[in-house]
């Protein structure tokens, strides 16, 4: 759609690259106030989100990279420059912060599965800001659609289901449901485990919806899977009862 917002003299100021900014802050901001309300190291938490940004930037280029290592491999200075070489991997963007996430938790000595209940709230926040500059930026495009509402995208042929849209709405609705569970008592590991849930099942929809397919259905049952074990290991309840709330 609109890729390159405008520019002032050699600087691009990049639709991705501005919404990717405005993702880290917001989904910052909404960790900051479960920090606050559950009383936690505002200092320990901040240094927390940067880690587990980079460390999703990280796995999300590295993803993206080896997923299509045969335009990098005559040249892997292409890897670097983000703005004249862009790709991102929502999957390694995740593998890569949560992994992060785990290993400094620990460090930093927090319970793991309350600081994951925080992470999930600021990663769902972050997810819908960052799947609109997807949308301007062009990348995830969906598949061919001759629906009324399908829009044209740079670089690709034929007019596309707006699938990035979709899920930030579907996202959105997601976040608004988890909310006040995120800021109300509950057992450690609820709120991470019912937004993997949620999010397994959306992701796993909209697969069906994108042009390209790079494990996409595999991964989405993966975190799907993932989610029901970490509820049941947190809860005696059943998660299908709560994510019919919540969806």
């Amino acid at each position: 759609m609109f890729p390159v917002l405008f520019s002032i003299g050699p600087i691009t100021i990049s639709s991705f690259g501005l919404f990717l900014s405005l993702a880290f802050i917001y989904g910052s901001f909404l960790v900051w106030r479960l920090a606050r309300a559950w009383e936690l190291s505002e200092e320990k938490v901040l240094d927390l989100i940067i880690l587990t940004f980079f460390g999703g930037l990280i796995g999300a280029r590295l993803f993206f990279v080896a997923l299509n290592f045969e335009f990098f491999a005559a040249d892997l200075f292409k890897i670097f420059p983000l703005t004249k070489y862009p790709g991102m991997s929502f999957w390694g963007g995740f593998l890569g912060g949560w992994l992060t996430l785990f290993v400094f938790a620990r460090r930093l000595k927090f319970n793991f599965l309350q600081i994951a209940d925080l992470a999930a709230v600021g990663f769902l926040g972050g997810l819908i800001l960052s799947d609109i500059g997807c949308f301007l930026g062009g990348c995830g495009v969906g598949r061919v659609s001759s629906t009324f509402f399908a829009v044209p995208v740079v670089g690709v042929v034929g007019k596309r289901f707006p699938v990035q849209i979709f899920e930030a709405l579907i996202t959105g609705l997601i976040l608004l449901k988890i909310w006040p569970m995120a800021t109300h008592f509950h057992n450690f590991g609820k709120v991470v485990s019912l937004s993997l849930i949620s999010l397994g099942l959306v992701k796993l929809v909209t697969e069906y919806f994108r042009a390209l397919h790079q494990g996409g259905y595999f991964l989405s049952l993966a975190m799907f899977g993932l989610g029901v074990v970490m509820y049941y290991s947190s809860s005696n309840k059943s998660p299908i009862v709560d994510v019919k709330l919540i969806l």
